[in-house]
């Protein structure tokens, strides 16, 4: 079985030096029990934890050097490994314990308050325990794990030289995990696009879906929006929906030699256009990679760094608008709060939020407005 477990890895890694050919996908069709209550959540939420706990105790079996090796990560350490296992473990036993009490005995049996060896434990009556409608459901759900996994294992390995959404880096950073249970916030980044494009599509869709979020601009994008429209027009396409600054250019600001003019340009751009009055004015990294100076420089003009963790993936052209919508919806029941990446420059957000809204209507989740995360 830890040979079998072991080639599985080796050949995912193949696949994900590729790329986009290794996201994570799922396929929400397969749950075949209702989603209309709260409780309804907290029951798919549950198993979607306890197979997330199976899976991740699988790969939990093999030591930092040995990860390190399957992984094909030559320059990274074990350090971020063990210092994203253990926040996943501290966030799963928090998220057991925000369940509803009327959801631990269903399908498999939790305590309340769990500790982890306890749900470590609960496991074990996977999948021997599911009804066969679910059995489906169990084997799509855990193929999704061992790549998701392997996506925040590659991350973390990575932390000692490249920066990303794993983890933050400064205690004024968020990420989502702050946030209240059930609750999330949407965030686009990458636009606009030109008249008519993907941007003006999506900000009609949250519209009509009475959600707002947060867009967050690249510099040069911006300023061919406004030379075409005028600054008028782009002033007021975005609605109620925040602004953020993405930086002049989409590069690595960890290793880009002048990303202080980078984020100085664009943020002149962006304030010449916005009123943000009393709005926080958030700044993305490209890739969510920075460094400490980074971090500091923007503090001193009060603009904090806003990450995300969960992740769409709408950008590779491997995964389809229903895929998107999918993972998400699964990784918001595995996470139970977060700050949802999606890309407007992309058609697929235009789809996906609008399924996402109505998978989960009935289940009083919140849909946060963005000066609800300050």
């Amino acid at each position: 079985m830890r040979k079998l477990f072991l080639f599985f890895i080796l050949f995912s890694n193949f696949f994900f030096s590729q790329g986009p050919s290794n996201i994570a996908t799922a396929n929400r069709d397969l749950w075949k029990l209702s989603m209309k209550s709260s409780k309804d959540f907290d029951v798919a939420s549950k198993m979607e934890m306890l197979v997330f706990l199976k899976t991740f105790n699988e790969i939990d079996a093999y030591n930092g050097t040995e990860l390190l090796k399957t992984l094909g990560v030559k320059d990274g350490t074990s350090e971020g490994i063990k210092t994203w296992k253990k926040q996943t473990e501290d966030r799963l036993v928090t998220n057991f314990k925000d369940l509803e009490s009327n959801a631990l005995s269903e399908i498999i049996s939790v305590k309340a308050n769990p500790t982890y060896q306890e749900l470590l434990l609960a496991t074990k009556s996977l999948p021997a325990k599911l009804p066969e409608e679910l059995k489906g459901w169990y084997q799509n759900s855990k193929n999704f794990y061992k790549t998701y996994i392997l996506e925040c294992l590659r991350l973390a390995a990575k932390s000692n030289k490249r920066s990303s959404e794993i983890s933050t880096l400064d205690s004024t950073e968020k990420n989502g995990f702050e946030l209240k249970d059930k609750s999330y916030l949407l965030t686009f980044d990458d636009g606009p696009t030109s008249k008519n494009g993907h941007t003006d599509k999506l900000i009609n869709i949250l519209k009509e879906q009475h959600l707002i979020g947060i867009f967050f601009l690249s510099g040069d994008k911006l300023q061919q929006r406004i030379a075409a429209n005028g600054k008028n027009n782009v002033a007021s396409m975005y609605g109620e929906n925040w602004i953020g600054s993405h930086s002049m250019v989409h590069k690595s600001h960890q290793y880009l030699p002048d990303w202080k003019l980078q984020i100085d340009e664009s943020n002149a751009i962006i304030k010449d256009v916005f009123n943000f009055n009393n709005k926080t004015f958030y700044f993305r990294p490209p890739y969510g990679q920075r460094n400490l100076e980074i971090i500091n420089y923007l503090l001193k003009g009060k603009q904090p760094i806003l990450l995300w963790n969960i992740d769409s993936q709408d950008w590779s052209e491997k995964i389809s608008s229903q895929e998107v919508s999918s993972r998400v919806i699964t990784l918001m029941l595995l996470w139970r709060k977060g700050i949802i990446l999606f890309h407007d420059v992309h058609p697929k957000a235009a789809i996906a939020v609008p399924a996402i809204n109505e998978y989960f209507k009935d289940c009083q989740i919140k849909w946060l407005k963005p000066d609800e995360i300050q």
